[in-house]
């Protein structure tokens, strides 16, 4: 992979970092806990919960996602971004354009 690619996929990480941390802040409100002692109704209170256990099924996945563009992020500069785990074979551009943590080429994450 020449320089120029590299920038290139560094920035495609670097915009979806800022997307993620943008999205974590966003969750915060979310994620809060609901106190007992607040009087909502009895649905009420069941809705809010749930969109509190949705918010932070969210924020895990974020989370997740923040992990595997870091873990991305240190294969660029071992030299290594963009080949596959299994087979050492390359990763398609075109994938790496869409998940850039992808570690797998298509036909091994197919297996």
């Amino acid at each position: 992979m020449d320089t120029s690619q590299q920038e290139h996929f560094q920035k495609i990480i670097s915009d979806r970092f800022v997307a993620i941390e943008a999205e974590l802040k966003g969750l915060e409100q979310g994620t809060e806990v609901i106190s007992p002692d607040v009087s909502i109704g009895r649905l009420s209170r069941l809705d809010a919960m749930q969109h509190q256990q949705i918010a932070l099924a969210n924020k895990r996945r974020c989370e997740e996602e923040r992990g595997r563009l870091h873990e991305a992020e240190r294969r660029l500069r071992d030299g290594t971004f963009g080949t596959c785990l299994r087979c050492q074979g390359s990763i398609a551009v075109e994938r790496l354009e869409i998940q850039p943590d992808a570690v797998t080429c298509v036909p091994c994450a197919q297996r």
